[in-house]
């Protein structure tokens, strides 16, 4: 893991998690003591190693030895694997957990039981309870929510914890967690300032999870593979790669997914290839943890697939123009949600509204599939880390996004929503897209304050009719 140079995400100017700037405006501001107070550990930045974590975990009894615990890594997917993991094992009649990160609206949504946001004063209690523990050992902002959250999930006596790592693996506090199993969605150039200039640098921190005896499932593929499978060998940990164990085919309206033991059919398309991986190494995790006796695979997993809640991944927020929010934010990611908007039916125009952060390299992919588009609209996003307005200019004229018949790059936010609204019909196609901070940036204006809002898609009329943006 690299020290970190001055403007990478632990800089003050640059803070790694909004909820720390005093001038910020919603949704990247605490509204309560507690969590204002738990944002400006922010300021410590991002302190790899596991000790602290493992004296808070000390602190509170060592609460994760009594749960059965999934973790998950990857660049891109792992998330989404994350909380299908989570709904599949709801579905086998466990109580289960759920933490990931970041969020988008409001700090408590990376923790949920049984598919419900932890309830803020339960919330806010663990971390006064904890506040001693964090001052003592000096742990960081992710030390402390992780820490949190594994209490408040021991607390609820869970069956199963599903935990997303933080950035890495061998030095994230996840990796402080007693796995029952180690899933690793893939591989792809992403906060290099951290985790290494390379893919062989990046696998090698997400592999630094692996333990002896703790089996390992992955969907990396070529030249990973092989690096996978000796760190795998060298760990003791048994290895079981999804392109080797199943295969996929698209059957048009469903998928279908053969495994070496079974076939799962009529699965939801789930709107991309990716995501469709992702569910993939969710069955296919199951499907050997339920064979070893480990945990349960639901009686019907096309429903549970069909169930479940992926918010800001290519979510449809409002219909009539549909609205689709995605937290894409690397090369790879912005590539398979453009080519899922480019492929989505469409009877009208497609519009991308992109923002993005200032140290995030969206690479070259995106160019050919934003020219495909009708309109891209640009704004900068409310926070210190974002791409300004002329960084979004130049970023535009190096897609060669940039001139008369180009890209249009507002000043602010407010305006690019306005610009949109005046210019959508009802048959038209909008992705939010660039960032996890854009997403939530766009939703809040929208008028949403809950991402459990979201689950009911709303009419795009009502919404854009009454342009709280506006009046904010």
């Amino acid at each position: 893991m690299k020290n970190m140079p001055p403007g990478a995400p632990q800089d003050p100017a640059f803070p790694g998690e909004p909820g720390i700037e005093t001038l910020a405006r919603p949704p990247f501001v605490a509204e309560h003591d507690t969590t204002r107070w738990l944002f400006a550990l922010n300021r410590k930045g991002i302190r790899p190693g596991l000790v602290r974590v493992r004296g808070l975990l000390d602190d509170l009894g060592n609460p994760e030895r009594d749960m059965t615990t999934l973790v998950v890594a990857g660049t891109n997917g792992k998330g989404s694997t994350t909380r299908m993991l989570a709904r599949l094992l709801q579905d086998a009649g466990l109580k289960v957990a759920c933490y990931t990160s970041p969020h988008l609206l409001r700090v408590y949504e990376r923790l949920s039981i049984d598919d419900a946001p932890i309830d803020p004063e339960a919330f806010h209690a663990m971390v006064e309870r904890l506040r001693p523990s964090v001052d003592r050992h000096q742990a960081s902002w992710f030390e402390s929510l992780t820490a949190t959250s594994i209490a408040l999930a021991a607390e609820a006596k869970v069956d199963v914890l599903c935990c997303e790592t933080g950035l890495g693996g061998r030095l994230d506090a996840s990796n402080a967690l007693p796995a029952a199993a180690t899933l690793l969605t893939g591989v792809s150039l992403d906060h290099q300032h951290i985790l290494g200039d390379s893919l062989e640098d990046i696998a090698a921190e997400k592999l630094g999870l692996l333990k002896d005896g703790v089996p390992f499932f992955t969907s990396v593929t070529g030249e990973l593979k092989s690096q996978a499978f000796a760190a795998a060998v060298n760990a003791g940990a048994p290895a079981h790669f999804l392109d080797e164990l199943t295969r996929i085919v698209d059957d048009g309206e469903t998928w279908t997914l053969t495994t070496r033991d079974n076939v799962y059919a009529g699965l939801p398309q789930l709107d991309s290839a990716p995501m469709r991986r992702n569910a993939a190494l969710a069955l296919m995790t199951l499907e050997e943890l339920d064979a070893r006796g480990v945990l349960p695979m639901p009686e019907d997993p096309a429903a549970s697939l069909a169930g479940l809640f992926l918010p800001g991944r290519f979510q449809t927020v409002l219909k009539g123009p549909d609205w689709i929010f995605d937290t894409a934010h690397n090369a790879e990611a912005l590539a398979g949600v453009l080519d899922a908007f480019l492929s989505r039916p469409c009877h009208g125009r497609r519009f991308v509204l992109f923002g993005g952060m200032a140290d995030k390299d969206p690479g070259d992919g995106p160019a050919a599939r934003l020219a495909r588009v009708d309109s891209v609209v640009c704004a900068p996003v409310a926070l210190p880390r974002s791409r300004n307005h002329d960084e979004l200019e130049s970023l535009m004229d190096r897609w060669g996004l940039a001139g008369e018949n180009g890209a249009v790059v507002h000043d602010d936010l407010d305006v690019a929503l306005t610009d949109l609204a005046d210019r959508v019909r009802p048959d038209d196609a909008v992705l939010v897209t660039g960032s996890c901070f854009m997403a939530a940036d766009v939703l809040w204006r929208l008028g949403v304050r809950d991402l459990e809002e979201t689950r009911t898609v709303r009419d795009a009329a009502d919404v854009l009719n009454r342009r709280e943006w506006e009046r904010s």
